[in-house]
């Protein structure tokens, strides 16, 4: 243990002394506009969407007919069970749910005002908002006008009445700052890790210093836990200041677990410090480490969920997002600050994250004892 403190003292000193060392590659770009063509889009389609039709009539088929021909939505549930709704919302299996009531038919051609209950998943409020404008274009379309914002009025000679009921889960307010701040977290624990452990490793080689440790009583395991250790506590520090920010200064909720959240944490810092260690067996100079991460993160960034829903990707690009342990960690942060979600709805993240960061890290490991050997 005391050679692995005095491998982590010259560490901290090390870390403080660096200055990031910005490089210009043209490179880059390029892939980040390709990507970012195929990956971005300002529409929001396939909408996860469950039906509960305790009416069961002509009216209600039609109703859900219409929601069922446009590519916005995608009826995944048809149930009578209204309770259900929470834990498929919980569990991300949908993210709007429309219920018709009983005898809606009925009190339609009654003139008695008959209700439609909208349930929308409100985490991501830009996301909720047009949710709940293509249902209402959807109902305009089938014959509804909209009055007021929570009244629709049939058209048509019988001039019937139909009042719909919004109501936002999560994220009452649909205010933005509260679904991407969790997201901005998960960046901040990405790149600091990542880009400290591959041009740390990188500027021992090019200082000649790995060799002049390699050749000390210390060992290939103590020289790789001396130098994650500290970017593991920096980056707890780090995590510890943003969320302190977050919750103070703009107001952001913490509904879930803290404890949970650090422990899935340091979980995921493993897989971003293997991945930085991996990056330096492949580089010789700080300059491409810095490039290599930089692509790495950019990769990592795009196809996590950050600016744009998975859903909207391409099909291609949609598989290559399992690929990315952000995704899996964007979407446990996201759930653990905003639904307070615990570890029963995280398991499959959690276990897919876990997986793909043990294998980085034993590649990484592998890789670097070949190189120093």
């Amino acid at each position: 243990m005391q050679s692995i403190l005095e491998m982590i003292r010259k560490e901290f000193r090390q870390i403080f002394r660096d200055r990031p060392m910005i490089a210009i590659i043209f490179l880059v770009p390029v892939v980040q506009l390709l990507i970012l063509s195929f990956a971005i889009t300002t529409d929001v389609k396939h909408l996860k969407l469950a039906v509960v039709d305790y009416d069961k009539s002509q009216v209600s088929r039609e109703i859900i007919r219409a929601f069922s021909q446009t590519e916005r939505f995608d009826i995944v549930d048809l149930s009578d069970d209204l309770k259900d709704i929470d834990n498929q919302m919980r569990a991300w299996k949908i993210q709007i749910a429309l219920v018709i009531p009983q005898n809606f038919s009925r009190d339609l051609q009654r003139k008695l005002y008959p209700q439609i209950l909208l349930s929308v998943d409100g985490v991501d409020g830009n996301t909720a908002g047009i949710a709940l404008g293509y249902a209402q274009a959807i109902l305009l379309n089938i014959g509804v006008d909209l009055r007021t914002p929570h009244y629709l009025t049939a058209k048509g000679p019988s001039n019937h009445f139909i009042s719909m009921i919004e109501r936002m889960w999560y994220n009452l307010e649909l205010d933005s700052q509260q679904y991407m701040i969790p997201g901005i977290v998960v960046i901040l624990l990405t790149i600091i890790p990542m880009m400290l452990s591959a041009m740390s490793l990188v500027k021992e080689k090019e200082l000649g210093t790995l060799e002049q440790l390699m050749v000390t009583p210390l060992r290939k395991h103590q020289l790789l836990i001396g130098k994650m250790i500290p970017f593991l506590l920096l980056a707890f520090v780090e995590m510890a200041i943003v969320m302190t920010v977050a919750l103070t200064v703009f107001g952001i909720s913490m509904d879930g677990s803290y404890l949970l959240l650090a422990a899935l944490s340091l979980l995921y810092l493993l897989t971003t410090i293997g991945l930085g260690i991996f990056i330096s067996t492949f580089t010789h100079t700080q300059q491409q480490a810095m490039f290599l991460a930089w692509f790495f993160m950019v990769f990592m960034i795009i196809m996590s969920g950050f600016f744009i829903p998975i859903q909207n990707m391409p099909s291609l690009l949609q598989g290559l997002t399992y690929l990315n342990p952000m995704r899996y960690f964007m979407g446990i942060v996201r759930e653990i600050f905003q639904k307070g979600s615990s570890l029963i709805y995280l398991w499959p993240d959690t276990l897919l994250m876990t997986g793909e960061g043990l294998l980085i890290s034993i590649l990484a490991v592998i890789k670097f004892q070949k190189r120093v050997s």
